[in-house]
């Protein structure tokens, strides 16, 4: 009869101790990737039995997921979308989400989630921007994995998984310089969060490598900070391209022109951000940069499931890149990309 493979004869083989072998068996922090697979293909050489490890592992987890009510409207929102797609992204991987709309007022008096007061989650995935105090007084008042979806706060040691808008913007506005157009507004209000703020440098760069000044008054604001709501300043003198922070300012934006008279894209050409235009029919014409959801929704659950799985891994953001969707709202000048 064979004898039975114990985590010491595990140890003695890597040279490494008990306690060190379970936990890396038992998916528990403070053992490296490089370790946990050396302790997992030995066990398996051994023919260690794994089956209660095993057991623990197949376990659902549950994954709370956070919204602030202002980003939210049901059906045609950014987030909830982004929020579906981190539902079914868990459900593939064992888990299944709890989700909470939280209130502006549960914000504003410092209460927490009851998501967080409540307990019963394994971990956490807040979508959207969040108020820094409240995010910081939320991760001081919990043990469980955090990840912030779509925003990031740079003081706040917490994982992270965003939309690459600097660089994504800067291929957007670089789409325009190569079709021609110098006179380019950017759209959005810049203070609002640090997407729209990382997508006006994202602008800036592509202008200051064509050589090419921003001008202040074609830096417009496209919402109120306080309410969120949309409303766009315009320039007295028309650029011939208008670079949107999003599609939605891309859409109001367009109905405005038409409104004024113009057309697009034969007077003025529109690009934006996102590709999500919930039931919009400018969804069909605005060329824009697609924010991968799906991608984003995968990264952001994986790396929860692991932190809460034990893996040990370095906080930090991950930039999710994507393409230029190509549509109808962009005309070719008769200039050369290469003329200034």
């Amino acid at each position: 009869m064979a004898r039975e493979v114990k985590l010491k004869d595990i140890a003695k083989e890597l040279g490494v101790s008990v306690v060190t072998v379970s936990n890396a068996l038992s998916g528990k922090k403070g053992v490296s990737e490089e370790v946990r697979t050396k302790v997992i293909q030995k066990a398996e050489e051994l023919g260690y039995d794994m089956s209660k490890y095993q057991k623990k592992e197949e376990s659902a987890i549950k994954v709370g997921v956070l919204v602030s009510d202002k980003y939210l409207e049901v059906g045609a929102s950014f987030y909830w979308s982004l929020y579906q797609q981190v539902a079914y992204v868990a459900s593939k991987k064992n888990g299944f989400t709890v989700f909470e709309v939280l209130e502006e007022e549960t914000i504003e008096q410092g209460k927490m989630p009851k998501l967080l007061s409540e307990g019963g989650i394994d971990g956490l995935i807040i979508v959207g921007w969040l108020e820094h105090d409240y995010v910081k007084r939320m991760l001081s008042a919990t043990k469980i994995p955090v990840v912030l979806l779509d925003f990031h706060i740079d003081d706040i040691e917490c994982d992270a998984v965003i939309s690459n808008n600097y660089v994504g913007m800067y291929k957007m506005t670089r789409y325009l310089l190569e079709r021609g157009h110098r006179d380019i507004a950017f759209v959005g209000s810049i203070y609002a969060n640090e997407n729209i703020m990382d997508r006006y440098f994202g602008y800036r760069k592509a202008m200051q490598e064509w050589e090419i000044p921003v001008r202040a008054e074609w830096v417009l604001k496209d919402r109120d900070i306080a309410s969120n709501e949309m409303e766009i300043e315009y320039p007295k003198e028309m650029p011939t391209a208008f670079v949107c922070n999003c599609d939605l300012a891309g859409s109001i934006l367009h109905k405005e022109l038409e409104r004024m008279g113009y057309e697009v894209p034969e007077d003025i050409s529109i690009v934006g951000y996102d590709n999500y235009l919930y039931g919009d029919s400018f969804a069909q014409e605005i060329t824009t940069y697609n924010v991968d959801m799906e991608e984003m929704a995968k990264e952001a659950v994986g790396i929860l499931l692991k932190r809460v799985r034990g893996f040990s891994l370095h906080h930090g953001i991950r930039y999710i890149d994507s393409q230029i969707v190509e549509r109808s709202s962009v005309k070719v000048l008769d200039r050369l990309p290469s003329d200034t």
